[in-house]
């Protein structure tokens, strides 16, 4: 087996050497062991990279290092992955790394995005900065919402489908405000100390339906089977039972029945009501009411 040259060696350290700094500029930690699983060499040789990068980094647990603060870009990539982690968006793509973020965006002619919109946040920007120092310090906040002078502790702010809410507890009910709706809102000095059953249900709850769970059986059509096993469609869904013919029953968790009506609308005749038998009839009633209405209609 013919010896690597001295010129080879020196090619292959430079290479490592260059993806290292490339991994540590994104804001990532290494350590030994990633080091020798992701090059193949020795400890010794890894020990030897990180003394030649020492000057560069910080120790942020014993053999744990990341790039030296000051010389950390403002906004790196890793900035970005996180971003996109808590934006709910991380998993589009299979990687977040950096040169597979550029080379997405480089690409960006190629993808067409079909997300939910949303109106110009910048008129709520004031607003959504005080909810984020008030929900942050645990201070009750006062404003007018539909034509009512509201008194409220706030919990948490909730982006849904492109729409801001702030999910606040009102006369000891959770219940979530449209922030475009928001007027005369004023911060109080009145503090509170977050109740855990509202963290508990805000931890748990899907959307900004709030409140009393039932649980619901769903009856799901063989042609609507593939829609409804591809993506959860309704908050908590699990599956009961697959049945020979293709028909599916699920189950969810109803908090608001309307939010639930809706959907069922969408999917007639596909989806129907199991149980409990109540929420099933009151359906039943809805979608009579409206089918008077229409005829009604007179064009």
């Amino acid at each position: 087996m013919m010896k690597k040259s001295g010129k080879q060696k020196h090619d292959v350290l430079i290479e490592r050497l260059f993806e290292i700094f490339s991994v540590l500029y994104q804001g990532k930690i290494i350590d030994k062991t990633w080091l020798c699983e992701r090059f193949a060499i020795a400890e010794r040789t890894a020990y030897r990279d990180l003394a030649r990068l020492g000057h560069l980094l910080d120790e942020v647990t014993p053999g744990r290092f990341r790039l030296n603060a000051h010389l950390l870009p403002a906004l790196h990539s890793g900035h970005l992955a996180q971003f996109a982690d808590f934006t709910g968006v991380a998993k589009l793509f299979p990687r977040q790394d950096g040169p597979a973020l550029r080379k997405n965006l480089e690409q960006r002619e190629n993808v067409i995005f079909h997300s939910a919109t949303t109106r110009d946040n910048q008129l709520i920007e004031a607003l959504l900065g005080e909810l984020n120092q008030a929900t942050a310090a645990h201070v009750e906040v006062t404003y007018h919402y539909q034509g009512k002078p509201r008194r409220a502790q706030p919990y948490r702010l909730i982006n849904h489908y492109g729409l801001w809410y702030l999910a606040a507890v009102e006369a000891g009910r959770l219940k979530a405000f449209e922030l475009a709706l928001i007027t005369r809102f004023m911060v109080t000095e009145t503090r509170f100390t977050p109740s855990p059953g509202v963290l508990e249900e805000l931890n748990s709850t899907p959307g900004i339906s709030f409140g009393s769970k039932t649980e619901t059986l769903l009856s799901v059509s063989a042609h609507a089977a593939k829609f409804v096993g591809r993506r959860p469609l309704f908050p908590a869904q699990r599956l009961v039972e697959q049945h020979e013919d293709g028909r599916l029953t699920i189950a969810c968790e109803t908090r608001d029945p309307q939010a639930l009506f809706r959907w069922l609308r969408y999917w007639l005749p596909d989806i129907h009501i199991i149980a409990p038998v109540s929420l099933r009839d009151a359906f039943e009633r809805d979608l009579q009411q409206r089918c008077v209405a229409a005829d009604e209609i007179t064009f």
